[in-house]
């Protein structure tokens, strides 16, 4: 099993700032608080984070198995 921890952050922003008002990828509005992320591997845009997971998963498999190597010896922090 492979368990794939994305650093998060929290910083409020708005839909100008992050120039729209849907998720990229469910089309669905975002609502008055939600968590949001982008792609690293492409430009689709800002989505909702499991849209984000699913998404990186059905579309980027190659990458996160590049990247899996590249970090396989790498330590993780205490809170990793």
């Amino acid at each position: 099993m492979i368990i794939l921890w994305r650093e998060g952050w929290l910083k409020p922003l708005s839909d100008f700032e992050i120039g729209s008002e849907m998720c990229n990828s469910c089309k669905q509005m975002f609502k008055d608080i939600d968590f949001v992320t982008s792609c690293e591997f492409c430009q689709i845009g800002i989505m909702h984070n499991n849209c984000a997971d699913n998404h990186i998963l059905k579309n980027h498999k190659k990458d996160i198995e590049k990247k899996l190597e590249s970090h396989r010896d790498r330590r993780l922090h205490d809170y990793q």
